[in-house]
This record gives C-alpha cells, structure tokens and sequence, in this order.
C-alpha cells in the first residue's frame, strides 16, 4: 500500500517522468530528458548533438552544399545551403554580396524547415564544412546572424563545434535519407539593431581615443594590400581599422579556438581600450561572412555589449571612399 501510494504521488511531486501506471497496473519506463541536454551552448559538442536531439524541440540545419548533403549528413538535418544568394543572403543594391534577406522570406524559410516560434520556441543547431580558408567554417555565424536579424533570440541558435567532419570523426551515424520536417508558423519582428552603413562607419573613423575600434576581419595580405579582392575595387583597409583575420578563429581541424585564445586574439589587436562594458567595436570584411564570424565570438562568447556589423563592408566601401595601406 505504502509503496503504490509513493507511486501513485510521482506525479504531484513533478517525478513524472520516472515512470507511469499502465491501463493493466503495471510500470512503463518515460523517456527522461538527459540534464545534459538542459544546457544549450552557444557552441555544441558533436555528443552533445547525438545524446540530445531526439529529446528537444531542435533542427538542425546543414549549410553544406546540396551536393554534400546528397552524400551523407546527420540523421533528421535539413538542408539550406549558404551561398551568396540563398535563403540566407541575396545580392543587394549595387550588386553587394551577402546582403540581408527580406525578413519575411527567412520567417517562410524557418517554418517550411519546422521551425515555430514562440511557443514552443525551437532551438536551431547549425552544421557547416570545413575547408582552407574558412570560408566554410564562417558560414555557420554568418547564419546565426542572419537569423538575429530574423528575430531569433540568440539562446536559441547554437552552432557544431568542428562541423560535419567533426560528427564523421566521432564515427556517428549518417544517411542519405532526406527528412519532410512538419511545417509549423514562425513570426517574428526584423532586428537591425546591430546592423550599420557606411555613414556610420565613417563617423567612427579615427576615434580610438574614444574607445571607438573598426576591425578588418580579412586576411593580412587583404589588409595590407598587397593582395586585392575580386569584390573590392581598391587595395587596403578603412582608415584607422585594425587588422584581425577571422581565420584565426578556428583550429585546424575547423573548432572553434577557446573564449581565452579568442580574448587573447582580440587584446592582441585592440589591447584594452575597450571591453565588453565600455567603448564600441565595429566589424567588417570583404562582403559580410568574416564580419559575422568576429559579431558571434565577440557577442556570443566574449559577451561584449556594444559591437556593430557593417554588412556592405569592404566591398561597398571601396564604392565610396578611399583605402587606407
């Protein structure tokens, strides 16, 4: 009696999920949500991903070409390719590259893939390649950018740390089957807050005194110029910004460097003129993709609270203004 009672209270107690009384009295075990799994980083682990995506409300998204996808991928991923005019990015005024999308096309993209907001308010996991340069590995923040824009709250966008190969390298099971997700409703509301034109990048030239950095997410030789960009139409860098090269955020084996090896990167550029309560960090690159890696580690990572993205980036401002060498 004493024992069928306890049974019997689980369920007040919020114990539910331990076990339930069968139509015939007997025990049927639940499925229990790993306390792993209550923890979603702004990074996820290849094992993380395994042990917890069939007990969340989670997509995963590849980024990976079709092509790539079509070969292997994860078990229940979807595929929405990053590519400079997809559902992540199109070409935009003066044939800009990696612009941001019409907010509704990414609300329509989101719910076609099965993701529904607010409620239940489902977690997104993003998948990328790896490859030299990292142009790859920096379409999973470019993304997670896209989707702030798109108003997703930036606990709920997490991406694979080491990407697709990291999930082959830990031999866990893949396939070809291609999933129908169940389409659900997302709205949001446009976040541009965080976005900037070249007018205020020009504002904000040569105003290290005040805590007022511009960083150059592109490589050195890029910076330097003494290598050009087909997408810039001038050699060098906006005047006054300092050089650090997004590539360096990642390891060789495409994961992510530690948030100490990231902090250590940024000092090493900007010393301590700026942190993350005070002064104000603006990043750009060629067309957007690197500016999008430093906004997720600076933001996402670092925790930084005053950091703007200038999406038209070098190659706009090459339209415009003058380099600096």
């Amino acid at each position: 009696m004493i024992g069928s009672a306890l049974l019997a209270g689980l369920p007040a107690l919020g114990l539910a999920g331990l076990a339930a009384a069968s139509p015939a009295g007997a025990l049927t075990e639940r499925t229990i949500t790993p306390l792993a799994c209550l923890v979603f980083g702004d990074i996820v682990s290849p094992w993380w991903l395994k042990k917890c995506q069939s007990h969340l409300d989670l997509v995963v998204i590849d980024l990976r070409s079709a092509a790539e996808y079509s070969v292997s991928h994860i078990p229940g991923s979807v595929s929405l390719p990053f590519e400079p005019v997809s559902a992540w990015s199109e070409m935009g005024p003066g044939d800009l590259l990696l612009e941001m999308p019409p907010s509704a096309s990414v609300f329509a993209t989101l719910g076609a893939a099965g993701v529904s907001n607010p409620s239940p308010a489902t977690k997104i996991v993003l998948v990328n390649g790896v490859d030299v340069p990292a142009f790859p590995q920096a379409a999973s923040p470019r993304v997670a950018t896209t989707l702030k824009y798109a108003g997703i709250s930036e606990g709920r966008v997490s991406v694979l740390d080491g990407g697709f190969p990291a999930w082959q390298a830990e031999s866990y099971p893949v396939t070809t089957v291609v999933p129908t997700p169940a389409a659900k409703t997302f709205t949001s509301t446009e976040d541009r807050s965080f976005l900037v034109d070249k007018e205020y990048v020009r504002a904000r030239i040569n105003r290290k005194s005040e805590h007022i950095y511009l960083i150059d997410g592109r490589g050195a030789a890029v910076y330097n110029g003494s290598v050009i960009e087909e997408w810039a139409l001038k050699p060098g860098h906006i005047p006054s910004a300092v050089s650090l090269p997004a590539e360096y955020i990642w390891n060789a084996d495409g994961s992510w460097k530690s948030p100490l090896e990231l902090l250590a990167l940024l000092r090493g550029a900007v010393g301590y003129g700026v942190s993350r309560s005070y002064g104000e960090i603006v990043v750009y690159c060629g067309v957007g993709g690197y500016a999008s890696s430093w906004y997720f580690v600076l933001t996402r990572i670092l925790g930084f609270e005053n950091v703007k993205m200038y999406d038209g980036s070098a190659q706009e401002w090459s339209l415009y203004y003058d380099m600096e060498l």
